[in-house]
């Protein structure tokens, strides 16, 4: 039995659960989002480990997504009306199709962000901050590679492998990080 037919309340909200994921984080700009926003992280993070530097890398982070976010919404916005088939399309729906698009690009960037908020706060180390953006980055990406597979009711071995090769995106982030600082 797939894990698409219901056998039982169990399953049915197991599904509704990895779908209601799915369609929030795990459009393509969702997951396209975390690795951008990830690498931005990794990249921007200096060796300074002071609550200045906390709060420097926070607002650098979030406007370089909204940048790239807009870029997005642009560049898809832009597709979709050039399209052949949509040549009769109004410009306003070109842009609503690519806002709903891109949308999971800057949701991508909520759960990272908590913890360097919670340094420029001072509630948290800098360095642990950023580690721990990083991480939750990479955790995000492997939840998302398993989801997507366990939807469309592949084996567990199958969805474990899309979960590593997801996550393996975040983890070059993080050697590359550590590349550039060390």
């Amino acid at each position: 039995m797939e894990l698409n037919e219901p056998d039982d309340a169990g399953t049915t909200r197991e599904l509704a659960a990895h779908r209601g994921l799915w369609r929030h984080w795990g459009s393509p700009a969702a997951i396209y989002g975390t690795i951008v926003y990830a690498s931005v992280v990794a990249a921007a993070s200096a060796a300074d480990d002071d609550q200045a530097s906390a709060i420097r890398l926070l607002v650098f982070s979030l406007v370089s997504i909204v940048v790239f976010w807009m870029a997005h919404v642009y560049s898809t916005a832009l597709g979709y009306h050039g399209d052949a088939d949509r040549l009769g399309d109004r410009l306003r729906d070109s842009i609503r199709h690519a806002l709903r698009e891109s949308g999971g690009m800057l949701e991508a960037a909520i759960i990272p962000s908590i913890p360097l908020l919670l340094a420029a706060l001072g509630l948290l180390p800098p360095d642990f901050g950023v580690n721990l953006a990083l991480w939750l980055a990479v955790l995000m990406l492997t939840l998302l590679g398993y989801t997507v597979f366990a939807v469309r009711g592949q084996r567990v071995l199958i969805c474990l492998t899309g979960a590593v090769v997801t996550g393996a995106f975040g983890v070059v982030v993080i050697l590359l990080k550590s590349a550039l600082q060390h």
